[in-house]
């Protein structure tokens, strides 16, 4: 599917931030050593982070960081997909358990590439890089931070957004954008339900004006609600 061109940028950084409730703060220990999965806070590009439900592209990379990595079995890789903002992607199977919409039985094995070598390229133009891989399994991760609380089955699953556009004081918003911003409440909608695999939904209620000393305020509905969740 072929998502609008316009709102793409802003569903890159909406769900790359909202994201950041959740991830990426973890690590994982492996035969007793705990690794890391990247720079706080995000993936480092030499973990195998392919998106759960993907958003513009057939296949994609977390939207938090990460690659899609291609194991040629000679010892060297090949990066499909690397962590960029357009065209916006979803999220990776380890952050859709982070963020409590599927349970650690739903995660499959993932690796970490350390000590990166690029060597090349292949007939796509995809980078080919030499590198020393580490098995991680959702267990490893959980040997580390514990099991995410609330669980699976306990999480919250309803989220409302709050947008909010700025004007200069005594000016009002023309319609113009009030459309874009109304154009990004219903692709967020939609990213967030797309991303999730439909586990989660997102709401961004009507509009209201207010008026302060300094500025003019268009805001959704329960502004001061804007995701309100708890980061894990």
């Amino acid at each position: 599917m072929e998502r609008p061109v316009p709102t793409n940028y802003a569903m890159s950084h909406l769900g790359h931030e909202v994201c950041h409730r959740w991830t990426a703060y973890v690590s994982a220990k492996v035969d007793g050593k705990i690794i890391s999965l990247g720079p706080w806070p995000h993936w480092g590009p030499g973990l195998q982070a392919p998106v759960a439900f993907h958003y513009s592209l057939p296949t994609e990379a977390s939207t938090m960081g990460g690659s899609v990595w291609q194991d040629n079995f000679d010892g060297t890789y090949t990066q499909l997909r690397d962590f960029y903002y357009v065209p916006a992607t979803g999220y990776s199977y380890l952050d859709l358990y982070l963020m409590g919409l599927i349970s650690a039985a739903e995660v499959p094995d993932f690796f970490m590439l350390n000590n990166l070598v690029a060597v090349g390229k292949d007939a796509n133009g995809h980078r080919i890089f030499k590198a020393d891989r580490t098995k991680v399994t959702i267990q490893d991760v959980i040997a580390v931070e514990g099991p995410r609380l609330p669980d699976v089955d306990h999480s919250q699953r309803e989220f409302n957004t709050g947008i909010v556009v700025v004007v200069e004081h005594g000016r009002s918003p023309s319609p113009e954008l009030i459309e874009r911003a109304n154009g990004i409440r219903y692709q967020w909608i939609d990213y967030w339900e797309t991303t999730t695999g439909h586990r989660a939904s997102m709401t961004v209620n009507h509009v209201e004006r207010l008026q302060t000393s300094e500025i003019t305020v268009i805001t959704r509905q329960s502004a001061v609600d804007i995701l309100p969740v708890q980061p894990w």
